[in-house]
């Protein structure tokens, strides 16, 4: 597997949040839990800004790492993330919180950014959609172009 940096990215009608992810075959969330969250209407630019911070935050960790792909790392990071914006934005249920949610997983690798919207089923289940969907673009350091093919991935969830 090439080195790759991961960022994930969800949308709701109240807030876009962006968080690095690390891993090598298995994904997760850091430890610090460190997250972006800008308002649903941001920039390009700021939505750019936000996605190579995140994934200049993106670890590759070698699969001999056994601690950070235990279940028991990760579950408690991801319940967390969930009680904070569900908190921080006055969700009542997590049935509210994800009718509207979006969620893209972003992958730069090999001098190529891209982003794979994912299509919702249930609140918290969520699957590939096809990849002619998946927006690529060059790897790049220019926000506005990074924020546009963000949007772009953003409006093709399902």
């Amino acid at each position: 597997m090439p080195f790759t940096q991961w960022a994930d990215v969800s949308r709701t009608d109240r807030f876009i949040c962006l968080q690095p992810m690390s891993g090598y075959r298995l994904i997760e969330q850091e430890d610090d839990g460190y997250a972006i969250y800008l308002p649903p209407d941001a920039d390009n630019e700021a939505l750019g800004r936000a996605l190579l911070e995140c994934l200049d935050k993106s670890r590759f960790i070698w699969p001999l790492d056994a601690h950070f792909s235990d279940w028991r790392r990760y579950m408690p990071l991801y319940k967390a993330w969930q009680k904070d914006f569900m908190r921080r934005y006055g969700y009542k249920t997590k049935r509210e919180a994800y009718r509207n949610l979006d969620w893209c997983r972003t992958e730069r690798s090999e001098g190529r950014i891209s982003i794979q919207p994912h299509k919702r089923d249930k609140p918290e289940l969520f699957r590939d959609l096809p990849p002619d969907r998946t927006v690529v673009i060059a790897a790049t350091t220019e926000a506005v172009a990074a924020g546009a093919a963000l949007r772009l991935a953003l409006d093709r969830c399902e």
